[in-house]
């Protein structure tokens, strides 16, 4: 089984696209409001647990393959989580982590758009891996990962 794709409740689109889009590089599939070609209102309605449900939904695409569906509902009206509600100690999915070829580069880039770090470094984990976390618009967590090379058993 692999993952098909997440999706991520956005509070305003267009700020999440220009990381996603402007700092990822993910590229646009679907931008469209729903109910639309994609759901039947009834179906939405379902979804959302509200008559009249509406939302603008983006498919995105990163150039590995890896999909993202970003929501921002217009019906029901959006409610933010609190921050600290997105860190650890709760449940639910804490992260969105992605696998890069070079952390330290993605480090710089990340900082560099003026996004918020969870630490002012990068780091190891158990020799396996180097990451950093940072924040996204509404203050999801989200993770960049570089695979270590794995050491021979002697």
């Amino acid at each position: 089984m692999k993952i098909h794709h997440v999706c991520v409740i956005v509070s305003d689109m267009d700020e999440t696209l220009k990381l996603y889009v402007g700092v990822l590089g993910f590229k646009v599939y679907v931008d469209e409001i729903i109910p639309g070609s994609f759901f039947k209102p009834e179906v939405l309605d379902d979804i959302f647990e509200r008559k009249g449900a509406k939302s603008r939904m983006v498919i995105l695409g990163s150039p590995e393959g890896t999909l993202i569906e970003l929501q921002q509902p217009m019906m029901p009206k959006i409610r933010k989580v609190p921050k600290e509600r997105l860190r650890y100690g709760y449940v639910g999915i804490s992260e969105l982590a992605f696998r890069v070829p070079d952390v330290d580069e993605w480090f710089e880039k990340i900082k560099a758009a003026g996004y918020e770090m969870q630490t002012d470094y990068v780091w190891e984990a158990g020799g396996i891996v180097r990451s950093f976390l940072f924040y996204d618009p509404d203050g999801n967590m989200m993770q960049m990962v570089q695979d270590l090379p794995r050491r021979k058993a002697a």
